[in-house]
């Protein structure tokens, strides 16, 4: 009997803890199954996350893709840059705008660029945005180029600038194409302590670099025409090859000119002058990593015109079929007027952006063409050209600025260009012209003690975005990084051409000393005219 109770008392001792135990698991194998949900739930909310991500990153690449193609759009209608500039009248003369953001929203002052890391004290002496132009016949010593660290001075000179800029972005469209051109005689060109070089060059900017000049001998070889700068140790016709390591965009162009007895040599080839160009040429570009040559001769005769047009086909088709090269020519604006030969039977169905049509330097005492022609002989132009394939041709346009002698009493109250000029203004110390500025000079000239007005194009086109100062007989018309991006904002949108480019960069303000208002940074026309293309 006690060995049963017993048995019986150890039978309910041991029931208890068995469902104690059993709880116990239950109460683990819940938890364990609550901890693998809250996992599965973590790497669930993670792997959508991801996805997520992906998707904005791919959106963001489709929008870039859709950036390079889309072409820029202006609303208004405006004769010149819709509304971007306050509504006008055909009388429009407003005060001087604040600088702000180019066209894009994209602001000025993150696309300015900089000498890289790696130059040898110069970081140190570029001047800030904000500088200030010096008061009349005063230096400008911000922008001095010498800097001293303890004992050792260092100056900067040309050849030891760079340039840095990202070319992975979405900067220009597949339409719009950029042309800068550098003139060798211009090499020692000095603004600010600065010399202007092939080193100062813009290139940064450029879908096109044209390199001027080499000469065509009697040979038909290819001759530099300034060795001292053309070839070793100054060497500028490499290093503007050399500069399409650092702008993959870049297509690289050679100027030649010369005597016109070689070139109507050329043009009757009568003992094979034509091939023997081409052999020449041709080795001449693949020894320097050049893309193209452009001939600039203005005085062909009626005789060979003919010539003229075969030269330019025939060249197109050996360098471009054969060579992936082009071949075209460096005429001036309105030479279909005095010529022989209409300019726009020139172009060919493979010889896109080959005909460089220029402007002089305007030398017309009317500052309706201050800095560039009026919209309305761009116009003219343009319909001439469009009789034909319009893409052949590529626009270069100075943006000197005109210093002139006015009546005093007419400084103010009146509007500029209705006022009439009365003699050319003293020259300046960098351009050593009469009546021709740079804008460094303008920053230098204008202050706060001058009066200072922005004219607005007007609808018909009759002139242009330009700046005009003056204080007391003296008077200065110039254009700013905004005006180039307006004037030639309605010549992409009013006229769709396509290729533009500034023909006097070293009159741009390369030391960067110019104010807000002027443009922003280094180059602020180049800039100017570079943002109009800019979708970021």
């Amino acid at each position: 009997m006690e060995a049963s109770e017993m048995s019986e008392a150890s039978v309910a001792t041991e029931g208890p803890s068995e469902a104690s135990t059993s709880g116990t698991r239950e109460d683990d194998d819940g938890r364990t199954r609550t901890a693998i949900v809250a996992i599965c739930c973590l790497l669930l909310f993670l792997f959508l996350l991801f996805m997520f991500l992906g998707f904005l990153n791919d959106s963001t690449e489709l929008d870039d893709e859709n950036l390079k193609t889309k072409p820029p759009v202006y609303s208004g209608n405006q004769g010149n840059g819709g509304d971007r500039k306050p509504a006008s009248t055909t009388d429009a003369v407003g005060t001087m705008p604040s600088r702000g953001t180019g066209s894009s929203g994209q602001n000025w002052s993150s696309w300015a660029t900089s000498p890289s890391s790696g130059t040898t004290q110069t970081q140190s002496t570029i001047p800030s945005e904000t500088t200030t132009p010096s008061q009349p016949g005063t230096s400008q010593t911000t922008a001095t180029t010498t800097t001293t660290t303890g004992s050792t001075t260092t100056t900067t000179t040309e050849d030891s600038w760079h340039y840095s800029q990202d070319y992975t972005l979405p900067v220009w469209t597949y339409l719009h194409k950029f042309l800068c051109p550098f003139w060798s005689e211009k090499q020692g060109f000095r603004s600010h302590r600065r010399t202007y070089g092939i080193a100062y060059f813009p290139y940064m900017f450029c879908h096109y670099a044209m390199y001027c000049c080499y000469t065509l001998d009697d040979q038909m070889q290819l001759q530099p025409e300034r060795p001292e700068v053309d070839l070793p140790p100054r060497d500028a016709v490499r290093r503007m090859a050399g500069f399409k390591a650092e702008n993959y965009h870049l297509k690289v162009w050679l100027v030649v000119r010369g005597a016109d007895a070689v070139f109507h040599k050329l043009l009757q080839n009568s003992n094979g002058e034509k091939a023997t160009f081409h052999r020449n040429a041709i080795a001449w570009m693949r020894g320097n990593n050049y893309d193209g040559i452009r001939i600039w001769w203005t005085t062909a005769p009626d005789s060979l015109n003919r010539s003229l047009a075969e030269l330019y086909n025939d060249t197109n088709d050996v360098f471009n079929l054969q060579e992936n090269r082009t071949f075209g020519l460096v005429i001036p604006y309105g030479h279909h007027v005095h010529a022989a030969y209409n300019t726009s039977k020139l172009a060919h169905r493979r010889a896109y952006h080959t005909i460089i049509m220029y402007h002089d330097y305007p030398r017309n005492l009317t500052n309706r063409k201050a800095t560039t022609y009026t919209l309305r002989e761009h116009r003219v132009y343009s319909q001439i050209l469009n009789q034909t394939d319009r893409p052949a041709f590529c626009h270069l346009m100075p943006f000197v600025a005109l210093r002139y002698k006015i009546d005093p009493a007419k400084c103010g109250g009146n509007r500029p260009y209705q006022i009439v000029p009365l003699g050319y203004g003293p020259p300046g110390p960098l351009t050593k012209t009469a009546g021709i500025l740079s804008l460094p000079e303008v920053c230098d000239i204008v202050d706060s003690t001058w009066n200072t007005t922005a004219v607005f194009a007007d609808n018909a086109n009759l002139r242009p975005n330009y700046h005009f100062a003056c204080k007391g007989e003296d008077a200065i018309a110039y254009t700013t990084g905004e005006d180039a991006e307006l004037n030639v904002g309605a010549l992409d949108t009013t006229f769709e051409e396509e290729v533009f480019g500034v023909m006097n960069p070293e009159y741009d303000d390369f030391p960067g000393i110019c104010p807000d208002e002027f443009g922003t940074k280094y180059y602020p026309i180049v800039r100017g005219i570079f943002l109009v293309y800019h979708h970021g």
